[in-house]
């Protein structure tokens, strides 16, 4: 009897679980695939503060399936590795990046071939709703350009 009902709970476990789990729409699958690969910061605005010109051009990202690392410098990156999750079917798009140690930073993306832009709150804080970055908000904003294959 145990064993039946430890059964049953387990499968509604697994139904719920199921549940949840929300295959990504099509949108969001083509932007994500939009972003493999290795991108350049281009520029970089933090609380309102243009980011030094040499910071920005030492900063790289490269996107891999649903992850992304900073392979060098990443001293105004949101995080140095993890995940992102993003939803093209809302405007302005959504872009989620999720850290190696669970911090979240909610932000927004244009993806436009070889170009995109991105702002992100800091982590606690609601998602931007436009692409700015002004004094007392803490929102970064960044537009990266892919990188050439040399």
């Amino acid at each position: 009897m145990i064993a039946r009902i430890s059964r049953l709970l387990m499968i509604a476990a697994l139904g719920l679980l199921l549940g949840a789990v929300k295959p990504q729409d099509p949108a969001s699958a083509k932007d994500l695939e939009g972003l493999q690969g290795t991108w350049k910061l281009v520029s970089a605005t933090q609380d309102g503060k243009a980011l030094p010109d040499d910071k920005v051009k030492k900063t790289t990202i490269v996107f891999k399936h649903d992850t992304f690392r900073f392979p060098e410098s990443a001293e105004y990156a949101t995080s140095r590795s993890g995940t992102v999750k993003i939803d093209a079917t809302k405007q302005p798009k959504h872009m989620d990046a999720i850290s190696t140690k669970g911090e979240v930073m909610l932000g927004i993306y244009e993806l436009n071939g070889d170009n995109y832009k991105v702002c992100f709150a800091p982590t606690g804080k609601p998602r931007p709703s436009e692409f700015v970055s002004n004094p007392g908000s803490g929102y970064i904003l960044q537009v990266w350009e892919r990188k050439k294959k040399e």
